[in-house]
């Protein structure tokens, strides 16, 4: 199974960042083997757009971020992709409470627990 993590470096040991948008890195994952593939990101119009479909072209099952724009979230939730947020963690130990059950589901792009159309898992 593979998850994608917004990250602030390129190793399992680097933040988790508040907004998917500003990600330096995509940190794709296998959690069976615990191998990691960093994508670095560079911000510009559209790149958000651009990071959730190289999440849904590595099969990720799930993301690990922060806040989503309103694209970006429209793009992982048509495909079923799980979003989850972590703050104040390192991928790895996102990793960990994601595996714990610990992490809140991000229900739709604002950040608010409230469901908003079909795109809530």
């Amino acid at each position: 199974m593979n998850i994608a993590l917004t990250t602030t470096g390129s190793t399992l040991d680097s933040a988790v960042t508040d907004e998917f948008a500003r990600a330096l890195y995509l940190l794709l994952v296998n959690v069976e083997t615990m191998t990691c593939i960093p994508i670095e990101h560079t911000m510009s119009p559209g790149s958000d757009c651009e990071l959730a479909r190289i999440v849904l072209t590595h099969r990720c099952e799930a993301i690990i971020t922060g806040t989503l724009t309103e694209a970006a979230f429209a793009i992982l939730a048509d495909d079923g992709v799980t979003r989850y947020r972590a703050r104040n963690m390192t991928a790895r130990e996102a990793l960990d409470a994601m595996e714990r059950r610990e992490l809140d589901l991000i229900r739709n792009a604002d950040g608010s627990g409230a469901c908003s159309g079909s795109h809530h898992h």
